[in-house]
């Protein structure tokens, strides 16, 4: 029998419960509320600012009807012979998810550019033909059918990131660069600080030994550079915007938007974002920098794309498609050779087998497919091909482990992935 002092707890406790839970449903009103409120916003804005420009958008050819791209092109107005893309991004963004993608692309990848048949720089692409040549070379590269975009110059940028309130970044190291040529000084002392618009615009410019990007790492695909600085910035932007200081900022951000963005996005693209714009959340958000690395070509350097593993990047950030699983096989039955015949059979059916070996003892009756929950369903084909149970893990594992047991018995069937 509870005590008179745990009754009184137990009770503290349900009306704590309780509170939380109210609260909870109100921030949800309040969001979807706002969501709305947005939306009526935006299809206001937009629908003047399109009638105004004539603004014409068709619908954008993907894999998902629900994924919209849209390109982001950032220049400097400023200076007259700075007319190349200096920030190029394409946004993959899914209205019934709520799922997102952003792919950095350098500035100096080469492409072939159909309109000029000839290969240059991804940047110079916008310098000949402004957003729709732009959006070409994008499309061209990807694979991907590109019609809309958002463009927006430095100053733009720097009036966005103070209606936000400043973006808190963690900068790795001093950052000190001097152009006297474009007036500019750079100087960010090291540490977690909220960067004004000024600053966040010195931080994503700034450039050092790496140059825009650099493949550091290239058994970890892992890169470094202005480009990837910029990635990890507007990762940083996105969590800023959706927090919920940032909500009673949207009437003054959308109208700021508008002052400072050129697009072609007609308004029911728009409002659709907008009222599905509870859905979005950074932990939904996936970001990457386009695959390749630094080569000269002619005297000139380029970023040369690795379409092997870009593929892999835009089917997953661009398309939104599941990446792809990784597999273990254990041999835990203790016959030599087994985790070695079915590592090779699987790999030669697609699977992505990235080691083998033998599993903890060899008294494994029975196959097994040990998973995460998220990716239980996707494992189904290949528990059936194996004559496998599939077994959720309690901790959440980037590979899926395949234990082979006494029982295993190849049918003569092919596997799905």
């Amino acid at each position: 029998m509870l005590s008179e002092e745990e009754v009184v707890r137990r009770k503290a406790e349900l009306e704590e419960r309780r509170r939380l839970k109210k609260k909870y449903r109100r921030r949800q009103i309040l969001s979807y509320s706002l969501s709305i409120f947005l939306g009526i916003i935006l299809m206001t804005i937009t629908a003047h600012y399109t009638y105004q420009r004539g603004a014409q958008g068709t619908a954008a050819v993907t894999a998902d009807d629900q994924r919209l791209l849209v390109l982001f092109l950032g220049t400097d107005e400023k200076l007259e012979a700075s007319t190349r893309a200096d920030s190029i991004m394409l946004f993959s963004l899914d209205t019934a998810t709520g799922e997102a993608g952003v792919l950095s692309i350098p500035r100096d990848t080469r492409v072939w550019i159909p309109s000029r048949q000839r290969w240059e720089r991804i940047n110079a692409a916008y310098a000949h033909g402004g957003p729709a040549m732009a959006m070409e070379a994008v499309s061209y590269l990807l694979g991907v059918q590109v019609n809309y975009y958002v463009h927006t110059d430095f100053a733009g940028f720097e009036q966005l990131v103070d209606v936000l309130g400043g973006i808190e970044i963690n900068v790795k190291k001093r950052m000190h660069y001097v152009d006297k040529a474009q007036g500019l000084e750079i100087d960010i002392q090291p540490g977690l600080q909220v960067l004004n618009g000024e600053k966040a615009l010195h931080y994503v410019r700034y450039r050092d030994r790496l140059g825009d990007v650099s493949l550091v790492d290239p058994f970890n695909d892992e890169y470094d550079g202005r480009v990837e600085r910029q990635r990890q910035f507007f990762e940083a932007v996105v969590a800023q915007a959706l927090s919920p200081s940032s909500l009673v900022k949207l009437p003054q951000l959308v109208t700021q938007v508008f002052k400072v963005v050129n697009t072609n996005l007609p308004w029911e693209k728009v409002f659709s974002l907008a009222l599905a714009g509870s859905k979005f959340s950074a932990d939904k958000m996936q970001t990457a920098v386009l695959p390749g690395n630094s080569q000269v070509l002619n005297d000139a350097w380029y970023w040369i794309v690795n379409e092997q593993k870009a593929k892999s990047v835009i089917d997953t950030i661009i398309l939104g498609k599941p990446e792809p699983l990784r597999l273990v096989v254990l041999n835990g039955a203790g016959r030599s050779g087994l985790a070695r015949e079915v590592a090779e059979l699987l790999s030669y059916y697609g699977y992505n087998v990235v080691s083998h070996g033998n599993a903890e003892h060899f008294n494994f009756a029975t196959t097994q497919v040990v998973v995460s929950p998220r990716d239980a369903e996707r494992v189904k084909p290949l528990a059936d091909y194996l004559g496998a149970s599939i077994q959720e893990s309690d901790v959440d594992q980037a590979e899926v482990t395949v234990i082979i047991g006494k029982d295993y018995k190849l049918n003569d069937r092919s596997v799905g992935i």
